[in-house]
């Protein structure tokens, strides 16, 4: 009996000796930001072919493919990647006055072009394909995966000096004692996302109508936030 009323005491002591233990904290926000120039072009370039067999609208949809892919070769340029995805064949399926009624086959295929050098080649390179077929396309400028994880690592310090900073006042203003990280909650929300530069239809221009196109991307603002509970004695 005497064991039953001995062990919440010993309980309660325990939890009064962990709470005496515990040493005041003190909770901030680390902030960084910084502005950074996109270092390459994305251009996606959207095909769409129609024909009453899949044999046929595939074969027009690679002829039209092949079209811009001897283009880029032809047109001097080295430094860029080029790939296809999402190929879709589908039912062209026509609804009029609440029927539908199949007509052929659909098919649809996207481009993509990563240009480095997003003044002199992103110009020819948007000339060259403009020349090669009718087509949709979106360019949009965008940070490389290189210039990310550098700019992430420069944000993240930044961030942890931050809050560095703002913690040494809090302690300098209320004369706390030395502090020491206790606790860091991180998790990088950056997105880098692309920016929309164009997007529209490019059409076959004789020489004596097309003009050379310009391309101004802007800068993008960027930012990162860490926060860290420091204990001071």
């Amino acid at each position: 009996m005497k064991k039953l009323i001995l062990l919440p005491v010993f309980i309660l002591f325990l939890t009064f000796f962990a709470n005496a233990q515990e040493k005041p904290k003190i909770t901030v926000e680390g902030i960084s930001e910084m502005k950074i120039m996109p270092d390459e072009a994305l251009i996606t370039i959207s095909l769409s072919e129609k024909a009453l067999t899949t044999a046929a609208v595939t074969n027009e949809l690679n002829k039209k493919s092949k079209a811009v892919a001897d283009a880029l070769k032809k047109s001097g340029v080295t430094d860029y990647t080029f790939t296809a995805d999402n190929y879709y064949v589908n039912i062209n399926r026509i609804y009029t006055k609440g029927t539908a009624k199949d007509s052929g086959y659909v098919a649809s295929q996207n481009l993509r072009l990563v240009v480095k050098n997003t003044e002199k080649d992103l110009i020819k390179i948007v000339e060259t394909v403009q020349q090669a077929a009718d087509m949709a396309f979106q360019l949009s400028f965008r940070v490389s995966e290189e210039k990310q994880k550098s700019y992430q690592e420069n944000l993240l310090k930044d961030a942890l000096t931050d809050a560095r900073k703002k913690a040494s006042i809090i302690a300098a203003s209320f004369e706390l004692g030395n502090l020491k990280p206790y606790h860091i909650d991180y998790s990088s929300s950056q997105p880098f996302q692309p920016v929309m530069y164009r997007a529209e239809a490019m059409m076959m221009k004789s020489a004596d109508t097309r003009t050379e196109p310009t391309f101004n991307p802007e800068e993008q603002t960027v930012s990162d936030r860490v926060k860290v509970i420091f204990t001071f004695e």
